[in-house]
């Protein structure tokens, strides 16, 4: 009899902790990846070039004032800054 009690106890208190478990981390609220390539997360898009070459000179002139800029890899190529980037973007873009 004592052996069954045992069981039972232990069978209870390991489904205990997988409920506690699974209602902790359980609940996975990461977002979807992209896979379409159109949601570039934090970057702001401040121009649209259609071609490679283009998009290299506009984020070589934009490195070279000191804006952190990057492109996408796909046409159209988008060029693409941080938020607090943006406004200085624009004005080196203008010239």
């Amino acid at each position: 009899m004592t052996g069954i009690y045992q069981v039972l106890i232990l069978s209870v208190v390991i489904g205990a902790l997988v409920l506690l478990l699974k209602y902790v981390f359980g609940d996975d609220r990461r977002p979807v990846p992209d896979l379409d390539g159109t949601d570039f997360g934090l970057l702001s898009e401040v121009a649209v070039v259609p071609t490679e070459e283009a998009a290299n000179v506009l984020v070589r002139r934009l490195k070279d004032n000191g804006v952190r800029a990057t492109r996408s890899r796909h046409t159209p190529y988008r060029i693409m800054v941080f938020p607090a980037d943006v406004a200085n973007a624009r004005l080196v873009l203008r010239e």
